[in-house]
């Protein structure tokens, strides 16, 4: 149970040495726009500020799951804890990431925090599914995704889906990832039922 307890604690202290070195890359990177990736060549040049909330947000899920796994009560107020940790923590991902805004980035933080949301919205959900170690496989993939196939082939501007291309921000995005992220949330606090186990010797 110590081993387990030791290990919830390590998880969170390397997302906040994550976060410390997403906020320095946001302020080092906050005039660097990236227009290929190897081979693939984007359609108009995405600025790093948009990519690095994949980093934040995924560290931000991993330090809200609770790898002790400990058998313990659920009452409202251990609830009301994983609210307040899952957001302090989302909100530190944001503060990280917008960093680099201060330096006179062209990117608006509004841009910045969505993305934060949707990808943190992504990795609290597997999370909450129980496979913590896998919290960064639905955000890489996604980002692939976008790279790839966000856009069509003698169009202008990405697909709906490929927001977190975009350095404009629509009601429309900000409603649907303001949902995901209301839904992955809700889901994290809600109560947790969990079969009693014991260690084994």
């Amino acid at each position: 149970m110590l081993v387990r307890a030791w290990a919830g604690v390590h998880s969170t202290n390397a997302a906040g040495g994550t976060l410390v070195v997403v906020a320095v890359g946001s302020v080092l990177l906050s005039q660097v726009s990236f227009s290929d990736f190897g081979m693939v060549r984007l359609i108009s040049p995405v600025s790093a500020l948009l990519f690095l909330p994949v980093i934040a947000g995924t560290a931000a899920a991993i330090a809200c799951d609770n790898t002790a796994r400990l058998p313990l009560p659920d009452p409202p107020r251990a609830a009301a804890a994983r609210g307040a940790w899952a957001a302090v923590w989302t909100l530190a991902a944001a503060l990280a990431t917008s960093s680099g805004i201060l330096t006179g980035s062209t990117i608006g933080w509004a841009a910045v925090v969505r993305n934060v949301l949707l990808y943190n919205a992504l990795g609290l959900i597997v999370a909450r599914l129980g496979y913590p170690h896998l919290t960064w496989l639905p955000s890489l993939t996604y980002t692939m995704a976008c790279i790839l196939f966000g856009y069509p082939n003698h169009g202008i501007g990405y697909y709906w889906w490929a927001v977190v291309m975009a350095d404009q921000v629509t009601a429309a995005s900000v409603t649907g990832i303001g949902l995901l992220y209301a839904a992955a949330f809700l889901a994290y606090v809600a109560p947790i039922r969990r079969r009693r186990h014991t260690d084994t010797p």
